[in-house]
């Protein structure tokens, strides 16, 4: 199984992160930067989401639990946002994109100040229409859903999306084929981690396959996820998923996670998390969608820390989703989601104490404006 992670490795739209619903788009993948244009190309986009959430157990601290997006409950609040300028020729690209919210609060915990408000700062060099290398502060390609929640199915995401690495500094070797099959190398600082922390890189991995009707996505990661050189804590990661659209209306999504980790009392022993959900949406008209989810973590050892709970059975989970979407423009959407959580301990924080489950309501507003602008090559100028 080892050798599978090691030897294998989110799509159509202007952004690293964001999938419209017809068709998935995975953050670090973009094939629209890879188009052949006759002109240079400068992008522009500014994104907010505005949100509030109602919690029914009405935690002290105002903050949702094994969450990232909303990060505060009972309160309004900024979800996420971001700016972006681009450049692109048919050699190469240029991106910078700044963000800021309770997302990036949670995500970007551990890093500095300043590193945690850039949310791409990369360059790629295209050799031909098949190889291209890029490099610096990356979305990362691991999981269904990105942070910006207005290309996602639902106003927040699965725990599994959650945690799963959502930002990479590094560099990535891209082979697109002529068939539906692309695959992608990666080197990176760790685990979502920008400063590093010890002498320890991460090999990345993806596996993409897009087709009209299907679309296969397979990305894996080992990594040394210890702070002390000392300790090998040696982690394998392998994220799995799959979207089928059948007819124009109705969309199906299985995802499933697993990874392994030495264990930090024993080297010879690895201790294991999964995690699975399954998402389905339908389409009602060109305004008017809805969507549900279910979805399962077990993580009985703490290997995840954002799902680190100190209790007897660890972080073991069930939850489930329904959400609304209406497109008011093509610039400003609201969405609505009913999200219930169980765990098998006690950990959701209410006013009278430790409760097994929560119910969270979330209404969303988003906005989205985006634009391109076609000028003359670089080299027309000399």
């Amino acid at each position: 199984m080892l050798a599978l992670f090691l030897n294998a490795g989110d799509a159509l739209a202007i952004d690293h992160s964001h999938f419209k619903v017809d068709s998935v788009k995975t953050q670090g993948i973009d094939s629209s930067r890879t188009q052949e244009t006759d002109k240079d190309e400068i992008f522009f986009r500014v994104y907010m989401d505005l949100n509030y959430a109602y919690d029914f157990n009405h935690p002290g601290d105002h903050m949702r639990p094994f969450g990232s997006n909303p990060l505060h409950v009972d309160q309004f609040d900024i979800g996420y946002s971001f700016v972006e300028i681009g450049y692109k020729t048919q050699k190469f690209r240029m991106n910078a994109a700044f963000n800021t919210g309770g997302v990036v609060d949670k995500m970007y915990e551990s890093e500095p100040f300043m590193l945690k408000r850039i949310r791409e700062m990369s360059g790629e060099f295209y050799f031909d229409d098949r190889f291209s290398l890029e490099g610096g502060i990356m979305p990362a390609f691991y999981g269904f859903e990105g942070f910006i929640n207005k290309e996602n199915w639902f106003v927040s995401r699965a725990v599994m999306t959650d945690f799963a690495p959502d930002f990479d500094l590094g560099a990535r070797l891209h082979f697109r084929t002529k068939t539906p099959w692309r695959f992608v190398l990666q080197v990176a600082n760790g685990w979502q981690t920008l400063h590093e922390t010890n002498k320890n890189k991460s090999i990345g991995a993806l596996a993409r396959y897009e087709g009209k009707k299907v679309l296969v996505n397979w990305g894996t990661m080992r990594t040394n996820e210890s702070k002390i050189d000392s300790l090998d804590l040696t982690r394998y990661y392998s994220n799995f998923f799959m979207q089928f659209n059948v007819g124009k209306k109705l969309k199906i999504a299985p995802l499933w996670d697993f990874g392994i980790q030495k264990d930090s009392l024993n080297s010879q022993k690895f201790n294991f998390w999964t995690s699975a959900c399954l998402n389905v949406r339908y389409q009602w008209n060109s305004k008017l969608a809805t969507s549900v989810r279910g979805e399962m973590f077990y993580d009985p050892h703490q290997i995840i820390p954002e799902v680190f709970t100190g209790t007897k059975n660890g972080f073991r989970y069930y939850g489930a989703s329904f959400g609304l979407d209406y497109m008011f423009s093509e610039h400003a959407w609201f969405r609505f989601e009913a999200r219930y959580a169980h765990s098998k301990d006690a950990v959701y924080h209410a006013r009278n104490g430790l409760l097994y489950q929560d119910l969270v309501f979330i209404g969303s507003l988003q906005f989205d404006i985006q634009n391109k602008l076609k000028i003359q090559p670089l080299s027309a100028h000399h």
